[in-house]
């Protein structure tokens, strides 16, 4: 939407009256005064005409480490959400970047640009997720192996990406995926007859859980190379 037609569609007054008000130089697009109406106005974009304000979201984007037992979900009529945790007005714009199962723990991201969570989420940016392992058995070389070279999974009609995999002890390993399918790690285990007993998401991407505590969040800036 170009900033005349959302000034003309707030005032409720037309066209005519946004370029009476851009002509006077009353509209300020980020606090710089401006006066070509068919330029695009960004969803996150600061627009004030004749001293009222008429847009002032802020962009969010939020590192949380989700708790054991919490809701990957913005509501739910019995369980508390990852929303729950963020006592904030803005919490309810929010929405989740990926979710985790309620058994699993570690790294959730929610924003409220819908064009960074897709960058994120999109299969076909294999965006890499890394998490911490642990299961009820030992898991044999010729397990890792078989991660490695890829998986397929017939009720996707898909074959994973090679993942990398990291023995730490005889029953857990740090385990990076590049997709994002339905309790993919735990059937990748139950596969050989293996049940995973912890799971714990450390990354995703560039974005790493590092020292935020359980049930805490913390805000982030988006790197350069992301275009909004």
């Amino acid at each position: 939407m170009t900033i005349s037609q959302f000034i003309a569609k707030h005032s409720g007054l037309g066209k005519r009256h946004a370029k009476i008000l851009l002509d006077s130089g009353l509209v300020f697009l980020n606090h710089q005064p401006i006066t070509d109406g068919n330029l695009p106005l960004g969803k996150f974009d600061h627009l004030s005409a004749n001293g009222e304000i008429l847009q002032a979201r802020t962009a969010r984007y939020i590192l949380l480490h989700k708790p054991i037992g919490i809701l990957s979900a913005t509501t739910d009529k019995n369980h508390s959400t990852v929303i729950d945790l963020i006592n904030e007005p803005w919490a309810n714009e929010l929405h989740l970047a990926g979710r985790l199962d309620r058994a699993t723990s570690g790294l959730v991201i929610l924003t409220n640009d819908s064009r960074f969570s897709e960058s994120l989420t999109s299969p076909e940016n294999h965006v890499p997720k890394t998490y911490l392992v642990h299961t009820d058995q030992p898991i044999p070389e010729t397990v890792l192996q078989q991660f490695r070279d890829g998986m397929s999974f017939e009720k996707e009609n898909t074959r994973s990406a090679p993942a990398i995999v990291d023995l730490l002890s005889e029953t857990s390993c740090r385990l990076t995926i590049y997709e994002g399918l339905h309790h993919q790690i735990k059937r990748m285990f139950l596969r050989f007859g293996i049940r995973v007993t912890q799971l714990h998401r450390e990354s995703i991407g560039i974005y790493l859980l590092g020292n935020i505590q359980v049930g805490h969040w913390r805000n982030i800036d988006l790197p350069s190379c992301y275009c909004q």
